[in-house]
């Protein structure tokens, strides 16, 4: 008939097809497969509670100005609400649950920032006069020792306007002073450092948690003050832990002088200041710098070491072995020792994680449970997280964790594997695979451990060790059976005036390693030296990572194309065309090779951090004498994709470099003396702004500042000012 269509397909229905009865298109297939495998993996969904919590850390810090409370509460009620709602299924408790975690992290690191919230100093104070407890005293190797101060008075300042604690560098080695002892002292002391340049390390972020309101050196010998009152409890309880550590760490150097002794101090009670820089440097460079703060390895073995001890006592006790439980009372006895270790190393971050860590394998034994799953690292993860969000973005934090997550999902994949395998063998095949599991196991373990935490140290410290496994291989068997089993038998024999001869021993193996970290570090391309990792491509990497590890099934794949996108991203993009000192007296310009600076440009902590950030490894204190800008005594001018910029250094060159330059640079006010550059950066400009960074594009220059990347945050004195804006927005 016509205007119908009698067509018919292969197996006599109509045409066209009905569309339930079409195959369905490549996207819903994922997607199917992707809720097959999700929900495969229910008894893996609890892991991911940290990464969200985590999240909703992020999140806070990630925001440009100070957040409300409310908010934050608001936040909370509002994903518990949603929770509520949509835990009648499996899949809507899991969404709940994840956006309550983001809420909660959200939470706890604004309840954090609050709770710490003390006064930080605006402007720098001269020799004024600070009165206070002294909290910490480290002992370094350049002569330049640290006190932390619990502060009771400084100057004329208010007790409102007071930090709650400062921090003063002293010269020469005379001074003699106990944690907790009351101490009087002149000082030079300013606002904690801002970043060198946009977007880096923010000191000043950290030393807000810390309490810590000041930075600065003495000007006068500290001296004791007599008739302070009582400090607090806290103080009181801590300065009594610092006493010993203190006590042990001079035992120790009595009996093991020189670096060996400045290395067993650290590993023993945490305290490295005393290790010369250039063991530091071969130590990072061989990548073993792991060694020297104490973690997961030195807990392992000390704690591991004491159940292993005690088991062994009790169980050569018929009496005991057969009829009480000895293997828990070993793991309490190393829960005790555990807690020691804990409070004499000073509690670091990757002390209290390792710890943590410990804890939880003792108490599993104790209550008859798996002692190392990826559950126990999460719990340790949020632990840690929640009574320290910020430590998230400490790199001993993501370190450490990187690592423990990375051999746990290996020893989980190993384990199931050996698991499958039913193929009976002889003893003698079983030795035999047993000595090479260990060999291989060694070298396995560390490079686990040493590719998750490559991007992290990428990030951090700009550099990429190539030579770790073959270092690791060396020292890992001195580490395990000769240093730290001759620290925890010096601990023993501490108390009976007996430590001396397991300190020599244990200075044997020290001396083993440092030696094998010198020769490993001198080895061609040791150490690769690599450009600004963009935070972007960090998360991604990371978050590959974590999909990696936390997974079981098939999904786990995809934990690789996310870090691959992780990696696309690394690749520096837009680097700055002009870096300038936060104090304006150094500048740099970039060349066909790099930054460039002019001539006699002092060392400095900015240039050092600029270089690295840039992927250039040069020595601070040898910058080529001769460089592309035209320097003389009141100035120096220089040209970067065809703009001119001028570094003025005295005010004799303000006319002719203003007239000249399109960029001009001062660490002076210039006002309105200086009026034709597109792009002025002096002193009023770097006061309220910080440190900048321009970049050149096509005609424009765009300006980013330090106080842009900080924004309104209780830890950032800067603030975007309207002025600011419109002198951005008039920049051609």
């Amino acid at each position: 008939m016509p205007g119908t269509d009698d067509r018919q397909d292969d197996d006599g229905r109509g045409w066209p097809p009905d569309a339930s009865t079409r195959p369905p298109g490549l996207l819903p297939r994922l997607a199917r497969s992707l809720t097959d495998a999700l929900e495969a993996e229910t008894d893996r969904w609890i892991l991911w509670l940290p990464v969200f919590f985590a999240g909703g850390i992020a999140l806070y810090f990630a925001l440009p100005t100070e957040p409300q409370a409310r908010l934050a509460v608001a936040f909370v009620l509002g994903a518990l609400g949603i929770f509520i709602f949509v835990r009648v299924s499996p899949a809507g408790a899991a969404l709940g649950l994840a956006l309550m975690a983001l809420s909660m992290g959200f939470g706890a690191a604004k309840l954090r920032t609050e709770l710490v919230r003390a006064p930080v100093l605006q402007a720098e104070l001269r020799h004024v006069s600070v009165q206070g407890y002294v909290e910490t005293f480290e002992r370094r190797s350049d002569a330049r020792d640290r006190l932390t101060i619990r502060v009771v008075s400084i100057g004329s300042l208010t007790r409102a306007e007071a930090p709650e604690r400062v921090r003063v560098t002293i010269s020469g080695k005379d001074t003699a002073v106990a944690p907790g002892e009351a101490v009087s002292l002149r000082a030079t002391l300013n606002p904690p450092p801002e970043p060198v340049a946009p977007g880096d390390f923010d000191f000043g972020r950290r030393a807000w948690f810390q309490q810590l309101g000041g930075i600065g050196y003495a000007t006068g010998r500290v001296s004791h003050l007599d008739g302070a009152p009582e400090p607090p409890l806290s103080l009181r309880l801590w300065a009594g832990v610092d006493r010993l550590r203190d006590a042990v760490g001079a035992r120790i150097r009595a009996a093991l002088p020189g670096e060996d002794g400045a290395i067993a101090v650290a590993l023993i009670t945490g305290e490295r200041g005393g290790i010369p820089k250039h063991v530091t440097e071969a130590m990072r460079d061989a990548g073993l710098a792991h060694v020297l703060a104490i973690s997961g390895l030195h807990m392992v073995i000390m704690a591991g070491s004491v159940f292993w001890l005690v088991r062994a006592l009790l169980a050569a006790v018929p009496a005991l072995a057969l009829r009480y439980p000895i293997k828990k009372w070993a793991a309490a006895t190393a829960l005790l020792a555990a807690t020691f270790y804990l409070v004499l190393s000073g509690a670091a971050v990757p002390t209290v994680r390792a710890y943590l860590m410990m804890s939880i394998v003792m108490v599993a034994i104790l209550l008859d449970r798996p002692a190392i799953t990826m559950r126990n690292v999460a719990l340790a993860a949020l632990a840690i997280l929640t009574f320290s969000p910020e430590s998230m973005f400490d790199p001993s934090f993501q370190m450490s964790f990187a690592a423990v997550i990375g051999l746990v999902a290996a020893y989980e994949a190993l384990s199931a594997r050996e698991r499958l395998s039913t193929v009976e063998t002889s003893a003698l095949w079983r030795r035999l695979r047993w000595t090479a599991a260990l060999v291989m196991g060694a070298g396995l373990t560390t490079l686990i451990a040493g590719t998750a935490v490559a991007p992290f140290a990428v990030y951090h410290f700009h550099r990429m060790t190539h030579f770790g496994i073959a270092a690791n291989m060396i020292v890992a068997p001195l580490i395990s059976l000769l240093i730290m089993p001759m620290a925890l038998l010096s601990l023993i024999a501490m108390p009976f005036g007996l430590e001396a001869w397991p300190l020599q021993a244990m200075g044997y193996g020290i001396e083993l390693m440092v030696g094998t970290a010198a020769w490993v570090a001198s080895w061609p391309g040791a150490v690769t030296v690599l450009p600004d990792l963009s935070g972007w491509s960090l998360a991604l990497i990371a978050l590959g990572g974590l999909w990696l590890c936390l997974w079981r099934t098939r999904l786990r794949a995809l934990g690789l194309v996310i870090a691959g996108l992780g990696l696309a991203l690394a690749p520096p993009g837009n680097r700055p065309d002009v870096l300038i000192e936060r104090d304006g007296k150094t500048a740099a310009i970039r060349g066909e090779g790099g930054l460039i600076f002019p001539s006699a440009t002092a060392a400095s902590y900015s240039v050092e951090k600029w270089l690295l950030a840039d992927g250039d490894d040069t020595d601070p204190k040898v910058l080529p004498p001769t460089t592309p800008f035209r320097c003389d005594p009141i100035g120096c001018v220089g040209k970067v994709n065809g703009k001119t910029v001028a570094l003025i250094r005295e005010s004799g060159a303000i006319a002719e470099d203003c007239r000249r330059a399109d960029i001009v640079i001062a660490p002076f006010k210039l006002g309105k003396a200086c009026k034709a550059p597109r792009v002025i950066v002096d002193r009023a400009a770097l006061s309220a702004q910080g440190a900048h960074a321009l970049y050149i594009e096509g005609l424009s220059i765009r300006t980013e500042t330090v106080a842009d990347h900080r924004g309104r945050r209780p830890w950032s004195r800067h603030a975007r000012s309207p002025a600011t804006d419109l002198r951005k927005a008039s920049e051609r």
